[in-house]
């Protein structure tokens, strides 16, 4: 017989604690962020998988479900989706949440839940047509499912890469503030880190990294979920490269913005033994992805803060 387990929620639960601020800046209060995951499977099938995470509770999910992560080499990264994007159909369904709506918790997870029984239908190698809104427009994208064993890497073997991982040697903070419109924060640096040696300071907003444009658009100014998932665009980012690799930044800083050139270094060569509030990468190895957990009850928290170092 089989066993159907729809996974629907992963609940990013990462708690700041109201005392003890750590070198990284003042620790706040935490909210608690759902995260769904689109995909489902029966214990004795592969699952198919695109390669996202998503977030819901804005009244921008009018627009579609938010993409809050997309993972590396995945599918949906192959076709050109980013954090921030948002999910208005899959195959003709729709995904959107109706502006009546807006305001009511229970309902904004629904969106996601459907996204994953949607893709809970297809096999790996499916095709899957989305509509992808971005950038005040709406396209239509091709995607071709992939296995979750595939993707995920079932073993979840914890790996120690300091000495081939790039770092910047900065914390980087999202509290969902207007000012995410300038680039995502930069809430701490280490000493001998390549930032700090570029002149970057705490305060300063990283606008992009590569060309790639970190700032929140004014329309989803405010909007936590937006600017948590730009945090998350640079994280990808810099997992693409090597220590050694040149990067360009346009840091915001002081009423002006200015590029700066910064070579990354292994994160082994920085110091250790950092307390984060979220990937801490000074002080614990890289984990290969977790599978999402069980549907969470529901609850109008969220994490207004995200710090993730590297």
């Amino acid at each position: 017989m089989h066993s159907r387990l729809l996974l629907t929620l992963s609940v990013a639960a990462t708690a700041a604690w109201s005392s003890g601020a750590s070198a990284q800046g003042e620790a706040r209060a935490g909210r608690i962020t759902p995260r769904a995951f689109g995909f489902s499977f029966d214990d004795d099938l592969p699952r198919a998988v695109i390669g996202i995470a998503t977030s819901s509770g804005s009244a921008r999910d009018t627009l579609g479900v938010l993409v809050s992560s997309v993972t590396a080499g995945g599918p949906a990264e192959k076709a050109g989706i980013e954090e921030g994007n948002r999910i208005a159909a899959i195959n003709g369904v729709n995904l959107k949440l109706a502006s009546a709506d807006v305001d009511d918790w229970d309902m904004s997870s629904v969106m996601s839940r459907r996204l994953t029984r949607e893709l809970g239908k297809l096999k790996p190698g499916d095709d899957v047509d989305l509509r992808v809104y971005s950038s005040g427009q709406t396209r239509n994208v091709k995607v071709k499912t992939a296995s979750y064993d595939s993707l995920y890497h079932l073993e979840r073997r914890v790996h120690d890469d300091r000495e081939t991982r790039a770092a910047l040697g900065v914390s980087l903070g999202s509290s969902g503030g207007k000012r995410d419109t300038l680039g995502v924060l930069v809430m701490w640096l280490d000493d001998d880190g390549p930032a700090a040696k570029a002149g970057i300071e705490e305060g300063n907003r990283i606008a992009a990294l590569n060309n790639i444009d970190l700032r929140v658009n004014r329309e989803d100014a405010g909007d936590e979920f937006v600017s948590q998932a730009k945090v998350q665009r640079l994280q990808r980012e810099l997992e693409k490269l090597k220590p050694g690799d040149d990067v360009e930044l346009r840091v915001y800083g002081e009423g002006k913005t200015r590029t700066l050139k910064v070579k990354t270094v292994a994160l082994s060569t920085l110091k250790r033994g950092r307390s984060m509030f979220m990937g801490d990468a000074f002080s614990m190895p890289r984990i290969a992805p977790m599978p999402p957990m069980p549907p969470m009850p529901s609850t109008s928290s969220r994490l207004r803060i995200t710090r993730i170092t590297m």
